[in-house]
């Protein structure tokens, strides 16, 4: 029989195997990039600390009482990895120096440090009745409980609030400072979508400004406030895992794809590469046949028209293993499958906007004739590499042709 224990337990652990959900997705799959994988280090600090609540406010305060010192550090750390995912996103290497990355985990550590050192040098029965009395230390209690708590309280309520702040103006003037440059030349982060990192970021801010505040204004054991509570962690944990997966997979998609004047440059680089590559299972030759017959499939068959076109697909028309050919993309042509596809379709979608006979077709409807399944996507693929957007560049082709006819 479901009674108010049984609830709960459904409520804390709905949100938990919600984010483990998208932080295995991004952690371990292998497609996505160093972003990706921020992002999902930025999911896992969240759940860690979910898992941490959770024990609290469940009722295990044996249990919480000795992971007690990773509580507020593990909080602390989400606003850290979260910068470090925006910074991320915005450079071409998709990854952080050592020194960043250190910088920002001051704080965490440092009430770590702390709480080593005062709650960790508690008695086994005083560390108990510290969580028991609500995270507040006993009356009469010694210097480490009161150390303790006045910690969690800068830690919860005023390094938590610094956060906050500093990260939303330093993140606000990163991106403020990329929209300048991605107006001047629109292939620059074409796979950065706003609307997206706006949402990510609002649910973040969301989730540390009320696990900030809960402990210290919520009373513990109040039915409502478990269930507001969860309910805004599903909702923050929902939103900000399903957007930071699609701004992933449009990463992926948009990284490794080639603008025009770049293509010769980047074959013969690659080309020069793999000269010195030592691969036990496929001589440079095969690897060139492979390439040739890839190019000559796709410009004569066309399959990436098809919206649903995979790897497995492009392996079973070469009638080639898988892992030849993924070498040979990766390696030998430094590509990814969605780069190799999304180059033809970008390649054809500009084909058919040049052309009188289209100009009765939304823009939509061609990214559809061309394989996309997401407008987005199109239109970030287009503007890597046309540099332009597929609106804009349609207005050009238009007014070169009436000039031309002027002239």
């Amino acid at each position: 029989m479901l009674n108010q224990d049984n609830i709960y337990v459904i409520l804390f652990s709905l949100p938990i195997y919600q984010m483990l959900f998208y932080t295995v997705q991004l952690v371990t799959f292998k497609k996505t990039s160093p972003a990706g994988r921020y992002f999902g280090y930025l999911m896992l600090t969240m759940t860690a600390f979910l898992i941490f609540n959770a024990v609290y406010h469940l009722g295990y305060d044996r249990l919480f009482s000795k992971f007690y010192v990773f509580f507020i550090p593990v909080l602390l750390s989400v606003a850290p990895v979260y910068f470090l995912y925006i910074l991320s996103l915005t450079r071409e290497d998709h990854d952080v120096s050592r020194n960043q990355k250190l910088l920002l985990f001051i704080p965490p550590v440092l009430i770590l440090f702390i709480n080593f050192f005062s709650y960790g040098m508690l008695s086994e029965s005083a560390r108990f009745a510290f969580v028991q009395n609500g995270l507040q230390s006993t009356a009469g209690g010694n210097i480490g409980l009161k150390v303790t708590e006045l910690f969690f309280w800068i830690g919860s309520v005023l390094f938590m609030a610094g956060q906050v702040v500093l990260a939303g103006f330093r993140v606000r003037k990163i991106l403020f400072a990329e929209a300048n440059l991605m107006r001047q030349r629109p292939a620059y982060l074409a796979y950065l979508n706003w609307n997206w990192i706006m949402i990510i970021s609002a649910s973040v801010g969301v989730f540390l400004i009320l696990n900030g505040l809960v402990d210290v204004i919520a009373p513990s054991g109040n039915l409502a406030v478990a269930v507001i509570y969860n309910l805004f962690m599903l909702i923050c944990g929902g939103v900000a895992g399903y957007y930071g997966m699609k701004q992933n997979t449009l990463l992926v998609q948009v990284s490794k794809m080639t603008m025009p004047e770049q293509e010769k440059k980047i074959l013969e680089e690659t080309a020069a590469k793999s000269e010195n590559k030592n691969v036990d299972f496929i001589q440079k030759e095969e690897a060139e046949r492979i390439r040739q017959d890839l190019i000559k499939l796709m410009e004569k068959n066309k399959p990436f028209l098809k919206a649903d076109f995979s790897m497995g697909d492009l392996c079973d028309a070469l009638n080639e293993s898988r892992r030849k050919v993924t070498y040979v993309i990766n390696d030998y042509m430094d590509k990814n499958f969605y780069g190799i596809v999304n180059d033809y379709r970008i390649k054809e979608a500009v084909d058919m906007l040049s052309h009188d006979k289209h100009n009765h077709l939304k823009i939509e409807v061609i990214a559809e004739m061309v394989g996309f399944q997401s407008k987005s996507s199109f239109n970030a693929c287009f503007k890597k590499y046309t540099g332009q957007t597929p609106s804009a560049f349609k207005a050009s082709v238009s007014n070169r042709k009436n000039s031309i006819n002027k002239s």
